[in-house]
């Protein structure tokens, strides 16, 4: 029997009817009805043909006219920021609101070792603010390491500094990239702690020496219950572009997601990857070690994730042309650009693909560079290399990535202007901060464009709904806000059909998985969501408070709210 005959004459396992189906297949972008067995899509068509796949144990689902996609992509997540969010989560704009905020936690959580949090903005907390002596007043006799909400920065208190061992006779970690800031005056450690590889050195000593929590139970905890909320926003398949674990072994995101996979509570399909953040060992060979070691079902390791710049607010994004504020000044690579290129070339030498992170636009030439090398250098191959931010591109650069194959993977949601945007404007000059986030001309280019939250790292609000995500890409200004400004250019407005195959089949593409996940295709996986209200028919600014009614992944129901409960019989 062929596949065909066997599709139409074997029963469903679900059906959905009286739906509005968008598929983003562009061989059949519409449909009324969908069938799913054994965990594929066997049926995209229209109501009557979908009866013939109807048996006496099929579940009908009534989708009532609502809109079912292909389940979302989240193509730019880490997962060791839940970890932090799950103790003193502080995301306020309000500096006074985030130090009640933590006197709160630490009044309420006496026995802990130590005092771990996130979710304060750099750009809305006045520098005098920024000392260790702030936090000591608060808590003096156990180490503080909070978290800004973009992740590049770390403000710590005296004890913390004193168990990690850190004085003024500590060198850069990074020289020009990553560093505990030190006093004008005395030498003195400030509190502030610049990017990724110095806060990971101080993280690592402070487990090493006693005061971090068992972060194992810590990691599962907090996996579990912000898959919940994955999930419940519609999300199916999640990339994991970093993971940073205060020991410095990355192996621990593989090693919780696979126990969750093993205790069957694991209900996110994960691609992972390795970050190259104070090196400890060869980042390629690591990565096909990790690639060789996690490949089960649900739970796979990748991709080479590279940082050549950091962040706009710490003057360490990599331009061009010279800071505003600082005229002698373009910032400097994160990684030596000797030691980036031989990653990149050897990593693609060995069919790995790289994730390289770009905020400014020195930076994203440099990797496009680096990956036309690699192209140049080594035998052709099916490469799904990856700039992520990418905020800053030169005019001349954006083609280059259609032309060499890069994806651009970027973060629609902080396209906005908002108190993180507003501050960098000084940094940038108007110039350059209104000729950011540019996503609809390369689309317009012919680029490939995915979009990921990156949380929970994040500018002002961490918003983990890529619904929300997509309200902002669409408006330019903040989500729900219509009186919000709109950041420059207009034009740069992306439309929802874009944005859906940005969070859809562009994510399935960045990962290699465009065959199996991304649209509702026959014989492709049965991830798709039901939601609540049409994405094509809402007031623009209502798209971000669509709800998901029903998410499925794998043909198995993960999430059912309001009228799903009881047809899509989830418990």
């Amino acid at each position: 029997m062929s596949q065909e005959n066997e599709n139409r004459e074997t029963p469903a396992d679900v059906v959905f009817t009286n739906a509005r189906v968008y598929t983003v297949d562009p061989h059949r972008p519409w449909a009324s009805a969908i069938a799913t067995r054994e965990g594929r899509i066997v049926f995209v068509g229209d109501m009557g043909a979908a009866q013939r796949f109807v048996g006496a144990k099929t579940r009908t689902i009534d989708a009532g006219g609502r809109l079912i996609l292909p389940g979302f992509v989240e193509s730019h997540w880490h997962f060791s920021t839940t970890a932090f969010a799950s103790q003193a989560f502080l995301n306020f704009e309000d500096p006074q609101q985030v130090l009640e905020g933590l006197r709160a936690y630490v009044d309420t959580h006496p026995d802990e070792k130590s005092i771990i949090g996130m979710g304060w903005v750099q750009a809305a907390m006045p520098p005098e603010l920024l000392r260790r002596e702030t936090l000591d007043a608060i808590c003096a006799d156990r180490p503080v390491c909070l978290l800004s909400t973009d992740f590049h920065t770390m403000w710590v208190n005296s004890k913390a500094l004193e168990a990690g061992g850190i004085d003024a006779a500590t060198p850069p970690v990074e020289e020009g990239a990553s560093w505990f800031e030190k006093d004008p005056v005395t030498g003195e450690p400030t509190g502030l702690v610049v990017d990724g590889a110095a806060y990971s050195l101080l993280m690592r000593r402070l487990s090493e020496a006693g005061y971090l929590p068992p972060w194992g139970e810590l990691y599962y905890a907090s996996f579990i219950a912000w898959q919940k909320k994955l999930v419940a926003a519609g999300i199916t398949t999640v990339f994991d572009a970093g993971f940073l674990d205060p020991s410095g072994d990355q192996t621990w995101l593989y090693e919780t997601l696979q126990r969750m996979e093993r205790d069957a509570v694991l209900k996110l399909r994960v691609v992972g990857s390795y970050v190259a953040v104070e090196t400890l060992r060869d980042p390629v060979e690591t990565i096909l070690d990790y690639r060789a070691r996690y490949q089960s079902p649900l739970v796979k390791a990748r991709t080479l994730k590279l940082f050549l710049d950091g962040t706009e607010v710490n003057h360490t994004a990599y331009l061009l042309e010279p800071y505003a504020d600082r005229p002698h000044y373009c910032g400097e690579p994160n990684t030596p650009i000797e030691d980036f290129n031989r990653y990149v070339l050897e990593a693609d030498r060995h069919g790995v693909d790289v994730m390289v992170h770009c905020v400014g636009d020195a930076a994203v030439r440099g990797a496009l560079d680096a990956i036309e090398r690699a192209n140049t250098l080594n035998p052709p191959r099916d490469r799904r290399h990856v700039i992520t931010h990418a905020f800053l591109t030169h005019p001349d650069d954006i083609p280059r990535f259609r032309r060499l194959g890069v994806l651009a993977n970027t973060q629609l949601q902080w396209g906005v202007v908002d108190t993180y945007t507003k501050a960098i404007r000084a940094f940038y000059g108007e110039k350059r901060w209104s000729s950011m986030y540019k996503f609809r001309t390369f689309i317009e280019e012919g680029v490939t464009v995915s979009i990921g939250m990156d949380g929970l790292a994040c500018q002002c609000r961490c918003q983990h709904r890529p619904v929300e995500h997509i309200e902002s890409g669409n408006t330019r200004q903040l989500a729900g806000e219509p009186d919000a400004p709109v950041f420059p250019d207009i034009n740069e407005r992306l439309s929802i059909p874009q944005l859906i195959a940005a969070y859809t089949i562009h994510g399935a593409y960045q990962l290699g998985m465009e065959h199996e996940i991304g649209s509702l295709t026959v014989g492709k996986r049965a991830d798709l969501i039901v939601l609540e209200q049409d994405l094509f028919e809402v007031g623009k600014y209502e798209i971000g408070k669509v709800e998901v009614g029903l998410t499925m992944m794998n043909g198995e129901v993960t999430h059912a709210q309001g009228h799903f409960v009881e047809e899509a019989q989830y418990d």
